[in-house]
């Protein structure tokens, strides 16, 4: 019995088939009346086909080297302290530090850029307290760190 299948390279998604740019196996006259008469894929060449898998592997390379980098970066934060001197009285700051005045002092400091989404403050908001607080770094699922925020008031 004769081999019925032909390799085509999705070129847009299809339920139930694949994903754009996915190559896979289906029967010669579902790609021949269907796929390829409605411009939804291609024959998969054999250059095609060395094509995708360089750029799969290229990609795996690109997520396992940034997965270091969190990693590397979350070392060199972990555990570390932030100083800021914020006009306030005996216990509260005037305004309040925010998520975005930690990372630009995070960028200038360790050369990190972060989201605001990365930072989460205590209680979901602005500090507004004087002395030490503790904050989370959420880099990616599997990097969680703690981080110290010292805010001193300064007399206006």
């Amino acid at each position: 019995m004769a081999n019925n299948t032909v390799s085509v390279q999705l070129l847009e998604r299809i339920a139930n088939v694949g994903k754009e740019g996915e190559i896979i196996e289906v029967s010669h006259a579902y790609a021949r009346n269907f796929l390829i008469t409605k411009g939804l894929a291609r024959i998969a060449t054999p250059e095609l086909i060395k094509r995708e898998a360089e750029k799969k592997k290229k990609i795996q390379d690109n997520k396992s080297t940034l997965v270091e980098a969190r990693h590397e970066i979350g070392e060199r934060l972990h555990g570390t302290t932030l100083t800021f001197e914020l006009p306030g009285g005996k216990e509260k700051i005037f305004g309040g530090l925010w998520e975005h005045e930690i990372i630009e002092k995070i960028k200038k400091q360790f050369s990190v850029q972060l989201e605001k989404k990365h930072v989460l403050l205590p209680e979901g908001h602005k500090l507004k307290h004087v002395g030490m607080t503790d904050i989370k770094i959420n880099l990616w699922s599997d990097v969680n760190i703690k981080m110290h925020i010292e805010i001193r008031a300064v007399k206006h």
